[in-house]
Parts: C-alpha cells; sequence; structure tokens
C-alpha cells in the first residue's frame, strides 16, 4: 500500500456513437502491482474457480453473446514464510466465441489487485446508477437500428437486380434479422452475389 499511492486511468473505451469513457487497464495494474510482489517476496495463486455462462438476449429473443461469470480463489503467500491468506474475487466477461472466461478472469484479477491493496484509481461505479447503464444502453441501440434501417431501400434494390421482384424478400429479410443479421450484413451477402454473377456472365 505504501508503494502504490494511486493509479491513473491509461484506457479508454468506446461506447459506439455516445463516446466512450476512461477505465484502468488489467495490464497496467498487473505491472506495477507486480514490482511491489516481487519487492516484498509475495506470490498471488488462484486456487480454487468456479464459472458459468449465460446467453444474452435482446428484448425480441435474439442471441447476441454469452456472459461468462467467474468466482475464484486466490492464495497471497509470503515466500520467506510460507504463511498466507486466502482470497476471494468474481469477475465477469461478455463474448460473443469463446472468450468470455478469459475476459472474466482478467477482470476478477484486476479487482483483487486494487481492492486487496486498497488502490485508489477515481474510479466509483456506484455513482453511475444500473438505469443509467441501461437507458445509454438502450439509446445506442436504437441508434444502430436507426442508422441500419436507413440500408434498406439498397438492400431492396440489389434483391430485385437479382430475382427480378420484391417476391419473396420480406420472408428472407425476416429471417436474416431474427438470425441477428443486420442490413449492412444482409448488403454486402447480395453484392458478393451479384459480383459473382457479374464474373459468370463476363
Amino acid at each position: 500500500m505504501k508503494d502504490i499511492q494511486y493509479l491513473q486511468k491509461d484506457d479508454k473505451v468506446s461506447t459506439g456513437s455516445s463516446g466512450s469513457y476512461k477505465a484502468m487497464s488489467e495490464e497496467k495494474v498487473t505491472q506495477i502491482v507486480r514490482e511491489s510482489l516481487i519487492t516484498h517476496g509475495l506470490v498471488i495463486l488462484p486456487v480454487a474457480q468456479t464459472h458459468c455462462r449465460n446467453e444474452l438476449r435482446d428484448k425480441e429473443n435474439i442471441l447476441k453473446g454469452y456472459l461468462s461469470i467467474v468466482d475464484t480463489q486466490y492464495k497471497i503467500v509470503d515466500i520467506e514464510t510460507g504463511q498466507f491468506e486466502l482470497l476471494a474475487s468474481s469477475g465477469t466477461g461478455a463474448d460473443s466465441q469463446d472468450k468470455g472466461v478469459g475476459k472474466a478472469m482478467t477482470y476478477s484479477y484486476k479487482y483483487l489487485l486494487l481492492r486487496t491493496f486498497a488502490i485508489p484509481t477515481g474510479d466509483d461505479p456506484d455513482k453511475v446508477s444500473s438505469a443509467s447503464l441501461d437507458e445509454q444502453h438502450e439509446l445506442e441501440k436504437s441508434k444502430r437500428a436507426a442508422e441500419d434501417a436507413k440500408k434498406l431501400p439498397a438492400l431492396q434494390a440489389k434483391w430485385q437486380t437479382l430475382a427480378g421482384s420484391l417476391d419473396g424478400f420480406n420472408d428472407w429479410h425476416m429471417k436474416q434479422k431474427n438470425n441477428g443479421v443486420t442490413n449492412e450484413q444482409m448488403n454486402e451477402l447480395l453484392a458478393k452475389k451479384l459480383l459473382e454473377r457479374t464474373k459468370e456472365s463476363a
């Protein structure tokens, strides 16, 4: 605690069109605390862990990814005497693939170091209510939906060029939307089909 009086946030996290916020990177926390651990002959070991993974779905019940939750027990050991203390920390990580647990472990370890050694960062999560975060999330979602909707006319034009009419477009479009595919991604898909047709006829 005497070695590290304060850590200044060194990272910036984007929240999309609504801007960004400052954050403390795990790399900086680990690097600074590691120096003191070496100096004072301490080592931190993860000795037990449980985790689970939950689906993240929007209001339309469309799967958007997974939220991994990790509860880890750590042992902080004095390497000279063997004396130790058991510590606990938790973390969450959102990911659409298989990196959620790794993200959650990183979050858990970072806050273990910050809270165990009472390192201030100027960060107070309680100052931002869950309602405010939810409102911000919904606003961002609405903005993304509005931007995506602007791409619908171009998407219809590509379909009509390929099929000769808009027959079947609405059913196809709805099915793609239900699978989480955006208008922009559908535009890219039809653009590829148009390119392939052009090459075939050349």
